[in-house]
């Protein structure tokens, strides 16, 4: 009856007990793909500032503003000094081609203040845009 232990174990290679480990393989490259999200980085660290308002963006925003705690102002990624928000957003929203989506988000730090988020709102009110988001994260726990 050896012949038989023979065949079956001849039938049975190395090959066969890859399959399970394969599969398993794949399933977390699917699982991580599906899971993980991939997001473009800020140019400076930010926190943003807790909300109960969990209304997300339908679309990506047309020109993100973002202020660091460090008074650090970045428009599109690229450093700005205050005054000349205005004339670039000007210029980006006669640039584009749709104009009812376009739409400005700011993201702030939640360290902050008014004081100094007053003039951000100022430049991009003088440049005649009306569609602006304050970029928040929702306050986990509290009900």
């Amino acid at each position: 009856m050896k012949i038989g232990e023979k065949y079956a174990a001849k039938v049975a290679s190395n090959d066969d007990n890859m399959v399970p480990l394969i599969n398993v393989v794949f399933l977390m490259l699917v699982f991580f793909m599906v899971a993980g999200q991939i997001q473009k980085a800020d140019p400076v660290a930010v926190i943003l500032p807790h909300s109960i308002n969990d209304h997300r963006a339908a679309t990506d925003p047309s020109i993100e503003i973002v202020l660091g705690a460090d008074d650090s102002l970045y428009v599109d990624d690229e450093v700005f000094a205050i005054q000349d928000i205005q004339a670039y957003l000007e210029q980006q929203f006669m640039a584009a081609p749709n104009k009812e989506a376009f739409w400005v988000q700011i993201k702030a730090d939640g360290a902050i203040s008014l004081e100094k988020l007053r003039p951000v709102f100022n430049q991009v009110r003088l440049a005649g845009l009306t569609k602006v988001s304050l970029a928040t994260q929702l306050e986990r726990g509290k009900e």
